[in-house]
């Protein structure tokens, strides 16, 4: 499963998958995944609608959400 490390660091990555693996589409997984979101925006706010489009799709891709609604 790739991600895109424009955004997200591999450490914050292996975080998001670590909940989903843990916890699968529960509140746990998207508590983590508000987090890591928020923490990318911080950091590069400039580009906030394609951080949220990528986080959109790394979930799809996990298997939280069956379809990514991209912004």
């Amino acid at each position: 499963m790739g991600y895109s490390a424009q955004y997200l660091t591999s450490e914050e990555w292996m975080q998001l998958h670590a909940a989903y693996v843990a916890h699968g589409s529960g509140p746990e997984f998207w508590q983590v995944y508000q987090e890591l979101q928020q923490a990318a925006i911080a950091r590069h706010g400039e580009a906030r609608i394609r951080i949220v489009n990528e986080f959109a799709r790394t979930a799809e891709r996990m298997g939280a959400i069956r379809k990514a609604i991209l912004v």
